[in-house]
């Protein structure tokens, strides 16, 4: 996710950039509550809790999480390969 967010933000950080980030509490996608909206609301995601698991979709694809945010970030990641 991390990868993508870079990508799509013109940045291009290093690696020992993003571990002193991650250490210091950044980057923590699958915890980052706020994302979910934005991520939800640019790919036009759709949420549904079924069989005790989330997934999330779009046209294009679909993925399963354990939360709502880890399907919506694994979906994301698919539909941008």
């Amino acid at each position: 996710m991390y990868k993508h967010a870079c990508k799509v933000s013109g940045k291009n950080p290093t690696d020992a950039e993003f571990d002193q980030g991650y250490k210091s509490g950044q980057f923590h996608f699958h915890q980052d509550k706020a994302l979910l909206l934005d991520l939800v609301e640019t790919y036009k995601i759709n949420t549904q809790y079924l069989a005790q698991e989330w997934l999330a979709s779009t046209a294009q694809g679909s993925s399963w999480g354990e939360t709502p945010l880890v399907a919506v970030c694994r979906l994301v990641l698919t539909l941008n390969r």
